[in-house]
């Protein structure tokens, strides 16, 4: 059979990631053991009642900020629970998108965004906290000890 191609819809003009939000995806939750800060900003969601998206994935998790216009996604590392997302084939990228979207990320070390960091491997790993301003720079605040 044929391969039919469709016209690409466009359903919206421009996507803006709202500064605020109340939805959250929180990935590595076992990092939550070694981190204090990462507890506590899992508890700041759920005492604020925040509404949990959690797919196990970075790909539908970010998805989903675009299509609701707001969002945060967090996947901290630490020595218990090392980094698995790639920088170069997904951090990185969708760093650009969100940031481009009006987002903001974190490389869940020095609290500066994804983009600052230099890619050294193929394969390097990193931590990132990606979605609406205001909750990266929460993330920011209690994880990584960065205060703006």
């Amino acid at each position: 059979p044929k391969f039919h191609r469709e016209p690409w819809i466009c359903s919206r003009e421009k996507i803006q990631i709202s500064e605020d939000c109340k939805i959250f995806a929180p990935a590595n939750m076992r990092a939550a053991q070694d981190l204090p800060g990462y507890k506590s900003l899992i508890d700041h969601y759920m005492l604020n009642r925040y509404t949990l998206r959690y797919s196990g994935g970075l790909v539908p998790d970010v998805y989903q900020q675009f299509t609701k216009t707001q969002g945060v996604f967090s996947n901290p590392t630490s020595d218990g629970s090392p980094a698995k997302l790639r920088l170069a084939f997904e951090a990185a990228p969708f760093g650009l998108l969100v940031e481009k979207a009006g987002g903001k990320t974190s490389d869940g070390i020095s609290g500066n965004s994804i983009l600052d960091v230099q890619i050294n491997a193929v394969d390097q790993r990193t931590p990132l906290c990606i979605g609406s301003a205001n909750e990266v720079d929460r993330f920011n605040d209690l994880v990584v000890n960065k205060k703006d």
